[in-house]
């Protein structure tokens, strides 16, 4: 048990937002993480929350332990969605999805996460983005005269004993700017509702950043930026073995100019880098019945050059981008018997993904009530096996496959706005395809503990594709707002793992062997319905319910869709002080995939409170928050939930923060 003093201490150190640069970001929804600090930092219920339960407010996570959960925008993963920060690309390192690109970050790296919806409106630089993209901004301080500014924050939560500390201090001028920090996060095992212990779920993270800014002459502006993240010891109960550490190094220097050409009012141009290492191992695993380290890397290098322009009733951007990506990931099985050799497998064999693209998008506002936005891109590949053991390692299931592959990809989307007074509506519709994943096209033998599988990757698939459409019907007036929203998403050539009766399995215990085939067809729809009402000045309700479907060709279910799920709060807020109370649940969940290593989850509801109050002594801004969720100790897991872990059970929180 820690001592009383470091309880203490939290109660004087705490966290509010950094000063953020504004800027533009075409999307269809938005979530701002840190503000000015001019805006009030209590509409946050939970401070330092991670990134994960920021982004959970909007989209949806997988779950596989207490860290790094993996996003999932109109209920596709990561290989059909984009992530990327501040524009760049970045690759995972673990074949398991371990480590997705959210978890290389912080709350207090960032400024806003971008989210669109599908082809419409997405990320200049992101591929393979058939269900949407995700583009988290980086916070800088920003050319200005706001001089010096700290921060410092600290937070616990009991359970699973979590301790979060972390500082940061910008400074700006309108020639230079400088922003940096560290945060540091430390959990032990989390509790499930009714007090039952869930193993496996500790981890250590560390995060340190660094932004800065130069104008050598008006209008032309230097910006780098660094970031190292490492994580070590995380448990992740929901997989057959653990990290022994996750590390991150994210680098960027990027030049802007305005005004560089007639109708071309900006000219962002920037390079980067980065590099992720990742080391899976089960050390700490009880009756393993042969002990395996699994080791892998991404680094990634790349561009892009963007022209913003307006002429007219025309706002439009041109993109060019492209990036090269090595990523590598190897398997050792230790017997038992210490005379038996260890067994060695590569599981991406090397594999080299070099990628450029061109895009474009127009808005144009056609008349005061009605604007037209078209966007597109067109992108050449070159991916391929650049070690010849693992290349020869795949002839033996395809003896004819080439070691490397050129491929093709694009999207087209179109979408019509229309708004007048309290009323806005709109309808878009897209095409695009995009080429298969590391692991879908050249892995081999990884094991998926959600269906007890063995996986291998097939170097022939085709090009999934999809046509999509969505409508948009909003209603704003007063105080009161209400939103409803519709997408459908038909596939070709679908990617996903199938059975392979004449292939044995490699793990022990495994059900067998699948292998990634095109089905013909397959479809999926999303729905939500929001609303928000202001009341008696200070009271604000709000509530949000979405349900979603999805089939292949034979009419069975796709995994990981989300049944109907909905949300409700009711918050209070005057002068300094806030106050929040909420639920939160879904309904069971009949439309599951047993194909796919699911069953049926029951329906759960939970309550979360929150209250905040801040004051000012001095210079010194204070923001005061705590809460509980799940407050009535409720044992239950969501559909998300790899393999059923249950979510945390009732958990106290406390933040406090200081700002000069």
């Amino acid at each position: 048990m820690r001592s009383i003093k470091p309880i203490i201490l939290s109660l004087f150190i705490g966290i509010l937002p950094l000063q953020a640069q504004e800027e533009e970001a075409i999307a269809l929804s938005e979530i701002v993480i840190s503000t000015k600090a001019g805006i009030d930092r209590n509409q946050l219920a939970k401070p330092n929350g991670t990134l994960d339960e920021y982004l959970s407010e909007k989209i949806d996570m997988v779950k596989r332990g207490n860290y790094a959960w993996e996003p999932s925008i109109n209920n596709m993963t990561s290989e059909r969605i984009s992530v990327t920060i501040d524009g760049m690309k970045i690759f995972n390192a673990c074949t398991d999805r371990m480590d997705p690109v959210t978890s290389y970050v912080e709350t207090v790296n960032l400024s806003k996460a971008v989210i669109c919806s599908g082809f419409d409106g997405s990320d200049p630089n992101a591929s393979n983005c058939i269900g949407g993209s995700l583009d988290l901004k980086l916070n800088k301080a920003g050319f200005c005269q706001d001089g010096f500014s700290a921060n410092a924050n600290a937070g616990y939560e009991n359970n699973g004993n979590l301790w979060i500390y972390g500082a940061d201090a910008a400074y700006a001028s309108p020639q230079f700017y400088v922003n940096s920090g560290i945060f540091h996060r430390s959990s032990g095992n989390y509790y499930a509702g009714g007090g039952k212990e869930v193993p496996f779920s500790q981890f250590t993270k560390n995060n340190v950043f660094a932004n800065l800014g130069y104008l050598p002459k008006t209008g032309k502006a230097l910006e780098g930026s660094f970031i190292y993240d490492r994580a070590d010891n995380v448990g992740y109960p929901a997989l057959a073995m653990d990290v022994r550490k996750a590390e991150g190094l994210i680098t960027s220097l990027a030049y802007t100019a305005e005004n560089p050409l007639p109708y071309f009012y900006k000219w962002e141009n920037k390079i980067y880098y980065n590099n992720i290492v990742h080391i899976m191992d089960d050390t700490h695993r009880p009756d393993v019945p042969v002990r395996m380290d699994m080791p892998g890397k991404s680094r990634t290098g790349g561009f892009y050059s963007t022209l913003h322009g307006r002429n007219g009733k025309h706002r439009y951007s041109f993109n060019f981008d492209g990036y090269y990506n090595q990523s590598y990931a190897e398997m050792t099985m230790y017997p038992r018997n210490s005379g038996e050799l260890p067994m060695f497998m590569l599981t991406w064999g090397d594999i080299r993904t070099a990628n450029s693209g061109l895009f474009g998008v127009d808005e144009w506002r056609i008349t005061e009530n009605h604007s037209v936005r078209l966007s597109g891109k067109l992108s050449l590949q070159r991916a391929g096996v650049q070690s010849r053991f693992g290349w020869e390692t795949l002839q033996g299931y395809y003896p004819d496959m080439e070691r490397f592959d050129n491929r093709l990809t694009g999207n087209l989307s179109a979408r019509y706005t229309f708004r007048k007074d309290a009323w806005e509506t709109a309808a878009g519709a897209g095409y695009g395809n995009r080429a298969p994943s590391v692991s879908e096209a050249y892995g081999f033998y990884l094991f998926n503990t959600f269906d007890s599988y063995d996986y291998i990757g097939n170097p022939h698939l085709k090009n999934e594709s999809s046509t999509s459409g969505d409508v948009l019907l909003k209603y704003r007036k007063g105080s009161f707002e209400a939103k409803a929203e519709v997408s459908y998403f038909y596939f070709h050539n679908y990617i996903i793992g199938k059975p392979a009766a004449d292939l044995y399995r490699m793990t022990i215990g495994a059900s067998g062997v699948k292998v990634y085939q095109n089905l013909p067809n397959a479809s999926l729809w999303n729905s939500s319905v929001s609303a928000k009402y202001g009341f008696l000045e200070y009271f604000t309700l709000s509530g949000k319910a979405t349900y979603a479907r999805g089939r292949d060709n034979a009419g069975g279910n796709l995994p990981l869709i989300a049944p109907l799920s909905y949300n409700a709060s009711l918050s209070f807020s005057r002068n300094r002080f806030y106050a929040e109370a909420g639920i939160a649940g879904a309904a069971r969940q009949t439309d599951f995939s047993p194909e796919y290593g699911e069953d049926e989850t029951p329906r759960y509801l939970i309550a979360n409170l929150s209250a905040g109050y801040s004051f000012k002594v001095g210079k010194f801004i204070f923001n005061l928050k705590s809460g509980v969720e799940n407050l009535f100790d409720k044992q239950y897991s969501t559909y998300s939930d790899w393999n059923n872990i249950p979510r945390k059970g009732r958990n106290v929180f406390i933040n406090l923060g200081i700002n000069f």
